[in-house]
């Protein structure tokens, strides 16, 4: 563990700093809440940036700066599926952009998503050296310096923008007053402003880079093309700060697997009805190590209990917690997900004479962990 601490203590600025000064080469993860982004740097220089929220990849991106529209992104989806290759080479190979356009929107892009972190109010981070291939790499380093100057910026400016969004569950509508010449994201969020959404549903409409969208949200308000009809009670849903102790739990586990969210998401809810079965029970002390409400779902963990109880009942961040661990204990095999209840499942095996299958059940889960 090398370098590790909360935001609040360490700015993401200073943070960019130690990195350009050290010549660092690896991945800065920063996370917050739910949401998680990992810079990549090499030599100190950034080469990369990727953010486990769907709102900030590359295709919302480029959709939010109108460059392609949806009907494009999803025919370069479907071809980056086929054919297992990165949504730039795809967009070059459609000939829907330049292989000039897209290395210049990524750019972009990565500039974008590190910017944004100088946003967030709270927050962990950590350094590991985990680096990604040669083609997942910009072929032109930015300065984590410059970056981190042009964050500093951008923080300057959310203060002024705050005077007038002094939260994000204002309320805004379409004014009087049409721009003369609005650009993508300006067109996008005036067709999505409709009077009931609070900014951060809004938001959720337009996606992209969550400071561009509030920088052209002002600008419009300012101008009155757009108006601010009620300010609701502020609520930051952005603001919960991982504890270190579980930062540094989850760190040991990065040490010993890249967790790079490079495959297919499934939806949680297509999995509830599943039933998580020890493999490997956990030893009491692995347990007593658990934040108090992943533990004590680790502790119902019977091989009987469908996974949509055992989370049931849990707030947002609870759930959060327990669904990452969850993730965790697949990726390092100590649990399984079965399609119904050991005791079911045994007994259809028993009732075909199944002895094989019988026997992997018994030997693999063995004593339920939680009884």
């Amino acid at each position: 563990m090398e370098f590790s601490g909360r935001l609040a203590s360490f700015p993401i600025g200073d943070i960019l700093q130690w990195a350009d000064n050290d010549r660092r080469t690896g991945a800065l993860v920063v996370r917050r809440n739910t949401c998680e982004k990992r810079i990549f740097l090499r030599d100190g220089e950034i080469v990369a940036c990727f953010s486990d929220d769907a709102a900030e990849f590359f295709g919302q991106h480029l959709l939010v700066r109108g460059l392609i529209d949806e009907a494009a992104l999803i025919r370069a989806l479907t071809d980056c599926q086929e054919r297992h290759v990165m949504l730039g080479r795809s967009l070059d190979d459609l000939g829907i952009l330049s292989h000039g356009k897209v290395l210049e929107e990524l750019r972009r892009h990565v500039e974008d998503q590190v910017c944004d972190i100088f946003l967030w109010k709270s927050g962990v981070f950590f350094f590991t050296t985990d680096m990604l291939p040669a083609e997942q790499l910009l072929p032109s380093p930015i300065g984590a310096v410059q970056l981190a100057m042009e964050g500093s910026r951008w923080s300057d400016e959310l203060a002024r923008i705050r005077r007038v969004f002094v939260h994000d569950n204002i309320v805004l509508r379409r004014g009087a007053k049409p721009p003369a010449a609005p650009s993508a994201l300006e067109r996008r969020i005036l067709a999505a402003a409709d009077g009931e959404m609070p900014l951060s549903e809004l938001y959720n409409e337009v996606r992209g880079s969550f400071f561009r969208f509030l920088e052209a949200s002002f600008r419009l308000t300012v101008g009155e093309s757009l108006d601010v009809v009620a300010v609701g009670d502020h609520s930051d849903s952005h603001s919960t700060e991982i504890r270190l102790a579980d930062l540094l739990i989850e760190q040991v586990t990065e040490e010993q697997s890249v967790f790079l969210r490079r495959h297919l998401a499934i939806p949680l809810d297509a999995l509830e009805r599943c039933v998580p079965a020890w493999v490997h029970s956990p030893h009491l002390d692995d347990l007593a190590q658990l934040h108090p409400s992943v533990r004590e779902m680790a502790q119902r963990v019977d091989g009987e209990t469908h996974l949509g109880r055992l989370l049931a009942g849990s707030s947002l961040e609870e759930r959060t917690r327990r669904t990452d661990w969850l993730i965790l204990q697949l990726r390092r095999g100590t649990l399984a997900l079965l399609p119904d209840p050991v005791s079911k499942l045994e007994s259809a095996a028993e009732a075909r004479r199944a002895g094989a299958g019988t026997a992997w059940l018994v030997r693999s889960l063995g004593p339920r962990a939680a009884s």
